[in-house]
């Protein structure tokens, strides 16, 4: 049966059904769009949405998810509640317009300010954010990740047996945080697959700041960290509300999967 418009066939106008009909139109024309893409990024924190600009801004199809409504992960809340973060060089900051001040021989800037204009930045270069949505596992064929299995988090919180769909990528990241999640999907289901040292160690700034960028990449053929994650994954210290490491891991992450999509 065909679905009747406002005004057609003497069906009374409704401005209301109209309203309903241009959100799910366009929200379905772009979640079909994103159902083949060239990288998926699982969790829309400071690095994932670094990581989504500079894939997007270099033309690559990208996709980011995010299982809570709001982006940003932990940014917004700054160091115990008081917004206001860290970083100790201020290249990425200048790449997203965020304005910063010197402090105590570091930079700090507003946490709203820094979460805002990651996640306007990534949108306005054509990364495509799909918030409350949650993947609960992956897609893994011939021996490499090749995209994600997802839900709608309201499901999933309500434990409800809905069956998920499928996004296909050609590169996915894990940027979920301390969590890991994408990662411990792999452990849970490949006993060969033993990352050393699982688990985040003491929080201890400066390695931590050095190793979450020496670390990021490729964990499993075609799966990629960047951020907290990375830390989980090898065992690094936790390093609190000093959030360049996180920025410049997912820059590196996105450097290093457009070289190897480059290479093909």
């Amino acid at each position: 049966m065909r679905a009747l418009r406002s005004g057609e066939d003497n069906w009374p106008a409704m401005k209301e059904t109209d309203i309903t009909r241009a959100i799910v139109e366009t929200y379905n024309e772009r979640f079909l769009a994103a159902l083949e893409s060239d990288v998926v990024i699982v969790g829309a924190g400071p690095a994932g949405l670094a990581a989504g600009y500079y894939l997007a801004e270099a033309g690559l199809r990208t996709v980011i998810l995010e299982k809570r409504l709001s982006t940003g992960g932990g940014t917004w809340g700054g160091g115990i509640g008081q917004n206001i973060i860290v970083v100790e060089s201020a290249d990425v900051l200048e790449d997203f317009g965020v304005s910063y001040e010197e402090r105590h021989g570091l930079l700090v800037a507003g946490a709203v300010e820094l979460a805002a204009a990651l996640t306007y930045r990534a949108e306005q270069a054509g990364a495509r954010i799909l918030n409350l949505v949650q993947a609960e596992d992956l897609v893994v064929k011939d021996g490499a990740v090749r995209g994600v299995v997802i839900n709608a988090t309201p499901i999933l919180m309500a434990a409800l047996h809905v069956d998920p769909v499928c996004l296909a990528a050609r590169k996915v990241m894990d940027a979920t945080g301390h969590p890991a999640e994408l990662v411990n999907m792999l452990r849970g289901k490949l006993p060969e697959f033993r990352p050393e040292g699982f688990g985040e160690g003491f929080m201890d700034v400066e390695p931590a700041e050095k190793g979450v960028v020496e670390r990021t990449g490729e964990v499993y053929p075609g799966l990629y960290l960047a951020g907290m994650a990375v830390c989980a994954t090898y065992g690094l210290p936790r390093m609190g509300p000093i959030f360049g490491g996180m920025l410049e891991s997912g820059r590196e992450a996105a450097r290093l999967i457009r070289e190897a999509l480059a290479e093909g």
